[in-house]
C-alpha cells in the first residue's frame, strides 16, 4: 500500500522528498496531507482510485512519526464503518501489501484530496474529541458527488469503493 504525501506534508514533517512509488492499482493507493481544522492538526487521507476519504484529527507530535501505521488504522476503520467485515478489510490490506511512503499519485488523486478538504470545511459538526478518527467528518466527505481518478463518470467515493471492492473480488457480487 502506497501513501502519497503532498508537499505540505513533507514540509509539515520535514521530511524530504520520498521516491515514486512503483506503478500500483490505484485502489492500493492513498494521498496523505495535513490541514489545521477546528484547531487541531488534522491527516486527510482519500484513496486515489475512489477518493474514499479518512479524516485524523488532533494529531500530537508524537503521533505524525507514526502516521503510516495511524492512518493505516484509520482506513480499517473507515472501511469497517461503511459495512465490511474484518475479513473483507484485512483481505484488502492483504493485497495492498506492504505499506510504503511514495509521492502522490497524479493530478486527478490529488484533485480528489483538494475537493475532499474543502468539503470538510463546509462541515459546521465538531470533532469527536474523544477519538482521532472522525467518523461524521469522514462520511460526510464520503458522500458528496464527485470525480475520482479511477472512473469515468461521477459519483461519490462510498460507491465508488464499493466498485473496486467488487472489481478486485474482496467482495463478491452475492454480498451486496
Amino acid at each position: 500500500m502506497q501513501i502519497g504525501v503532498t508537499i505540505p506534508l513533507q514540509k509539515f514533517l520535514k521530511a524530504s522528498s520520498p521516491p515514486y512509488g512503483p506503478p500500483e492499482d490505484l485502489f492500493y493507493c492513498w494521498e496523505a496531507h495535513v490541514i489545521f481544522f477546528q484547531g487541531k492538526e488534522t491527516l486527510v487521507a482519500v484513496n486515489a482510485s475512489s477518493r474514499f476519504a479518512v479524516v485524523l484529527w488532533g494529531m500530537a507530535a508524537a503521533d505524525w512519526a507514526g502516521y503510516p501505521e495511524l492512518l493505516k488504522e484509520g482506513i480499517a476503520l473507515g472501511l469497517s464503518g461503511e459495512g465490511y467485515t474484518d475479513e473483507q478489510v484485512q483481505a484488502y490490506f492483504k493485497r495492498a501489501g506492504r505499506l510504503s511512503v511514495t509521492k502522490t499519485h497524479g493530478r486527478r488523486p490529488v484533485a480528489g484530496l483538494n475537493r475532499a478538504v474543502e468539503r470538510l470545511f463546509g462541515l459546521t459538526a465538531d470533532a469527536d474529541k474523544t477519538r482521532k478518527y472522525q467518523a461524521l467528518h469522514s462520511r460526510f466527505a464520503n458522500e458528496e458527488r464527485c470525480s475520482a481518478a479511477g472512473f469515468s463518470d461521477k459519483g461519490c467515493p462510498r460507491d465508488f469503493l464499493e466498485e473496486d471492492m467488487k472489481r478486485t473480488g474482496i467482495l463478491k457480487q452475492k454480498e451486496i
